[in-house]
């Protein structure tokens, strides 16, 4: 029995001293959350005695005084007992944005002033931040009237979009540079735009003609600052540029990721160029850009001798891309590989057809004059089948008198080889023997 009352005993000051702990570290805490109120109210109190204050003839803001509230404002939003509290982001609003209004003025004044430019857009993003923050406190709070809730909300959301809009204007300049830090800072102004326009319950009622078209261009910057990024993670990359596709960009999203996959991946590379060229089909300013999509499938799927998906393109760039320049190539490409098949015929006739519908094509007549001139061989020499290389060869000559390697020396050979001598003779100069 006598043990066990020593045991007991034990246990008792076991807890009476994990009490006393208890009861010091509450009391710690307590101090502690009344030190950082204490703190977030003495730079409250900077802040109202350091503005511009009609009654007691305070006409200009005191930024001497009011810079010594900055670190105490920035550390209670990180402090945990003030983080939450509403006051604490307001206050720390109130004050960047007495801050913010100095600097602007100083930027207007110098405006090639880079490091003052990166100071105005990096205060900026801090002064929008706060905003968010205060405004998602005040939304969450009972206690304060919906009138009163209606004012804050509208004034700290202007607080807050007009350093938006330069941290958007920053992204666009910042994506076009060569600069890997840059266009880190063009990728983050970007997407932080994107996030506070449409994330936020500060701007969740927000309106301007503008908004649409400043999301969209957030989203190019964004995407473009990525893809120049080194290191940036694959998925990213799509992510940025898929969430383009829905906007007047589509077509600038299918061919920057058309060129991602240039040299990293063929499948992927056809996959969004099959992709956008259904995508785009309705959009009549995409043409050229499906047109570009078409012939790089139809040269990807001919180097591939991928016959049946080079076909299906080919038709597809005749019926849609006709008035194309490069239309041309597919039927040149077509030809090409009849005559690699060996079918002179069918290949003579597509390049035939070519040339009627492109006359300045050089390349045309002078294929459809080697096909005959094959065609003409595989038959054995028949007349009719030399004749008929004879005269492809001699509308090369009347087309191009001044490029006797087209016509010269196949004119001199498919003479002789019909015993025209007197014929050949003229194009005996242009005939070099094999050695």
């Amino acid at each position: 029995m006598k043990k066990l009352v020593l045991i007991m005993a034990g246990l008792m000051l076991i807890g009476g001293n994990a009490l006393a702990q208890d009861k010091e570290a509450l009391k710690a805490q307590k101090e502690a959350q009344k030190e950082a109120e204490k703190t977030v109210k003495k730079a409250l109190t900077i802040y109202e005695t350091s503005i511009p204050n009609a009654q007691y003839g305070r006409k200009e803001t005191d930024f001497e005084k009011l810079a010594t509230a900055l670190p105490l404002i920035e550390s209670m939003t990180q402090n945990e007992y003030t983080k939450d509290n509403m006051v604490t982001w307001k206050t720390a609003a109130d004050i960047s944005q007495e801050f913010y209004k100095k600097l602007e003025a100083e930027f207007k004044a110098d405006p090639d002033n880079e490091q003052l430019k990166k100071k105005y857009v990096e205060d900026g993003k801090m002064l929008t931040i706060y905003c968010v923050k205060y405004d998602s406190l005040l939304n969450l709070n009972p206690k304060v009237k919906p009138e009163e809730k209606n004012k804050d909300h509208q004034k700290y959301q202007v607080m807050g979009v007009n350093p938006a809009i330069q941290l958007l204007m920053a992204a666009q300049t910042y994506s076009n540079s060569e600069n890997q830090d840059e266009l880190k800072k063009g990728a983050e102004y970007a997407d932080f735009f994107i996030n506070v326009i449409e994330k936020t319950h500060l701007m969740s009622d927000f309106k301007n003609d503008n908004l649409a078209d400043w999301k969209t261009y957030a989203r190019a910057f964004r995407a473009q600052s990525y893809f120049h990024l080194e290191g940036t993670p694959e998925e990213t990359i799509v992510a940025a540029y898929k969430d383009l596709m829905t906007t007047k960009y589509k077509s600038n999203a299918y061919q920057s990721l058309v060129n991602y996959y240039r040299d990293r991946d063929k499948d992927k590379q056809t996959q969004y160029l099959l992709e956008g060229l259904e995508a785009l089909k309705d959009d009549p300013e995409a043409k050229d850009a499906r047109g570009n999509f078409a012939f790089i499938l139809m040269q990807n799927y001919f180097r591939a001798k991928d016959k049946e998906n080079f076909k299906k393109i080919a038709e597809i760039i005749k019926a849609d891309f006709a008035d194309n320049d490069n239309a041309v190539n597919a039927y040149l490409m077509e030809g090409e590989w009849a005559f690699e098949e060996k079918d002179f015929q069918t290949a003579k006739n597509i390049f035939l057809a070519a040339k009627e519908k492109f006359p300045s094509d050089d390349k045309c007549l002078l294929m459809a004059a080697r096909c005959a001139w094959m065609q003409a061989q595989n038959n054995g020499s028949k007349k009719a089948d030399m004749d008929e290389a004879i005269q492809l060869y001699k509308r090369l000559e009347a087309e191009y008198p001044d490029d006797p390697d087209q016509w010269g020396e196949a004119l001199y050979i498919l003479y002789n080889n019909t015993q025209q001598m007197q014929l050949a003779a003229p194009y005996k100069k242009y005939y070099k023997p094999s050695k």
